[in-house]
Parts: structure tokens; C-alpha cells; sequence
């Protein structure tokens, strides 16, 4: 895992990046998270890339967890995060609110335990649905709400007031194949 990141790394400062932030929630275990965050944490001391990590373990509900979603969501409430946060392994806790994945519920008591334990926060918000993700952003006072392909317009407007970030991935509309929300002007 740490050979292949460097070499994705290089090629990143290869075009100049100096910072690039790098997401956990690919493991889905206690272990796989930590072990995920703790190399991110040897490259970044090993530098020359200034690395922001970012705590994603409610990316996706594990297939062990697919009958029992409370179950998982107290897993990282209980368990992983308040691990991450012992060992200073993120900067950010990030949840995927998406219809089928977390809903906004599930992602206020993630992202609400997070900031408990001193994590910032961010959310995937409206990617696939309009679920009301951007309006739980900012209410949350998330640093940023990232995808936003079919935020709503009072989505738009609850991140403005709330002065959480936007941000938009224009390649993940691309690679998916989907429109990408646009607002008049």
C-alpha cells in the first residue's frame, strides 16, 4: 500500500501539488482504517507532499454489516473513531449521506460523535439524490460539502449562509456519467 501511494504521490508533485488530502474507507475494519491512516502518516513525515487526512470509514456499509446498519454505525461511533482521535490519525471525519449508503441521520451521529473528539468536518453531500446533505453540512458547520451533483437550491443557499465550502468533482459526474447540477446566474 505505502510503495503505491508514494508513487501516486511523486507523480502529484511531479505537477507541482504541494498538499493533497487522502482519504481512509476502503478496509471498513477497525484495522484496515488504522492501517490506512497510519500510512498516511509515515509518508506525510516523510514528506515532501503536505498530506491532510481524512477519516472516511462510513464510505460505505460492509457486507457483514448489511442486516445490522446500527451495528456498524456504533463500530465507528464507538470504536474507530474515538481510536482515530487517541492516535491524532485524522484531521477530518467525512461520511458518504447518500440515499443506500448513510442516511442523514446516521451521518449527524457520525459526523456529531467526530466533532465530539475534536474532528473536523466534511460530508459527500447530494451526489446521487437530493437527500439533504448540503443543508445537514451546514447546519453541522462541515469545513466543506464535496459532490453537490444534485444539491437543491436551498442547498446552495443553507451553504452560503453557513460559509461551509462547496466542493465540487466534476470527474466523478464525468467517470459516473451524469449530469452535473448547475446554477443559473
Amino acid at each position: 500500500m505505502k510503495i503505491l501511494a508514494r508513487r501516486r504521490l511523486d507523480r502529484l508533485l511531479s505537477f507541482g501539488v504541494t498538499t493533497a488530502e487522502v482519504k481512509s474507507g476502503y478496509g471498513l475494519t477497525t484495522a484496515d482504517e488504522l492501517k490506512c491512516l497510519e500510512v498516511v502518516a509515515e509518508l506525510n513525515a516523510e514528506g515532501p507532499l503536505e498530506l491532510v487526512p481524512t477519516f472516511l470509514g462510513a464510505h460505505a456499509l460492509p457486507p457483514e454489516f448489511a442486516h445490522d446498519r446500527a451495528g456498524y454505525v456504533r463500530l465507528l461511533t464507538d470504536e474507530m473513531l474515538p481510536e482515530v482521535a487517541r492516535r491524532r490519525l485524522a484531521d477530518f471525519c467525512d461520511v458518504f449521506c447518500e440515499t443506500g449508503v448513510f442516511s442523514l441521520d446516521e451521518s449527524e451521529r457520525i459526523l456529531c460523535r467526530a466533532h465530539d473528539l475534536g474532528l473536523k468536518l466534511k460530508l459527500h453531500a447530494d451526489e446521487l439524490t437530493p437527500l439533504g446533505g448540503a443543508e445537514l453540512a451546514a447546519r453541522l458547520g462541515a469545513v466543506s460539502a464535496d459532490h453537490l451533483l444534485c444539491v437543491t437550491e436551498a442547498g446552495v443557499e443553507a451553504l452560503a449562509a453557513a460559509g461551509t465550502v462547496a466542493t465540487l468533482l466534476p470527474g466523478t459526474a464525468f467517470f459516473l456519467g451524469v449530469a452535473y447540477a448547475r446554477r443559473g446566474g
